[in-house]
Formats: C-alpha cells, sequence, structure tokens
C-alpha cells in the first residue's frame, strides 16, 4: 500500500494510518509494523498519520489566529480612516480660520496706514497754526519760562 501526503508520527497510535474520507472525518486502519520496503530501513520506518490530531489543531487554532489578525488589522484600519477624516475636517476649519485672520491683518494694516496718514495730517496741521498764530511766541515764552 503507497501512501501519499505529509507523514507525522503519533507517539499513542503507532501501528494504525490515519486515511481521510470523503466526508473530511479520519479514519484508522491498522498497518502491520513488520512492512517491508525497497530501502531496506525497516528498522527507521515508523507508521505516521497523514493528518493527526495536533496538527488538525494547530491548523484550527492558525486559521483563528489569522482571523483575530485580520479583525484587528480591519480595526486599526478603521481607526486610521476615521483620523483622516477628523483631521481633514479640523485642517478645513483652520483654513478657514487662517483665511479669515489674514483678511483680518490686512483690514487693519490699511486702517493702521490711514491712521498714520490721518495723523501726520494733524501734526502738519498743528505745525501750521503754530506759525501763523500770535499767541504761539508767548507760549513758547511761557514754556522755556523756569
Amino acid at each position: 500500500m503507497e501512501i501519499s501526503g505529509a507523514h507525522f508520527p503519533a507517539p499513542g497510535n503507532y501501528g494504525m494510518i490515519q486515511n481521510l474520507n470523503t466526508n473530511g472525518f479520519s479514519s484508522y486502519n491498522p498497518v502491520s509494523s513488520t512492512s517491508t520496503s525497497d530501502d531496506g530501513n525497516d528498522q527507521n520506518q515508523i507508521p505516521r498519520f497523514v493528518i493527526d490530531e495536533r496538527k488538525q489543531r494547530r491548523m484550527v487554532s492558525n486559521r483563528e489566529s489569522a482571523r483575530r489578525s485580520r479583525m484587528r488589522k480591519q480595526k486599526h484600519l478603521d481607526e486610521l480612516w476615521s483620523l483622516v477624516v477628523r483631521l481633514r475636517t479640523e485642517n478645513h476649519s483652520l483654513m478657514k480660520k487662517l483665511n479669515q485672520l489674514t483678511e483680518f491683518q490686512q483690514q487693519l494694516l490699511q486702517e493702521n496706514v490711514k491712521l498714520k496718514e490721518e495723523a501726520s495730517d494733524f501734526r502738519r496741521m498743528i505745525a501750521d497754526i503754530q506759525m501763523c498764530s500770535p499767541y504761539t511766541t508767548h507760549l513758547r515764552d511761557l514754556e522755556e519760562a523756569p
């Protein structure tokens, strides 16, 4: 009898070979421990199982672990997308606020220029009034007095 596929020793079930039926359940068939081979390695020949219970448990455990890993990855991806949406909204809000502040700054700069021009005009007017006024000399004399 020839068996194909991976073979794993099962210490508690020597002398049995596990066959996979079409329904996916395993069945055990007894095998003679005195089987011969063409290699001449009769002493090293150990009956093996195509799929043993440990391998099946490991496969189920690995599948479950992979499923949990995919779920964690999806959750992380969802959290990142949520963060992207929140940061884009915040960025939009900050850009809007920056534009408003920039516009307000421009208005203040224009008002500042206008006020400086007015202050300069008032200084000239005061200087002109002081030059033409007869009281200016008396005021200067009072200011210079001790």
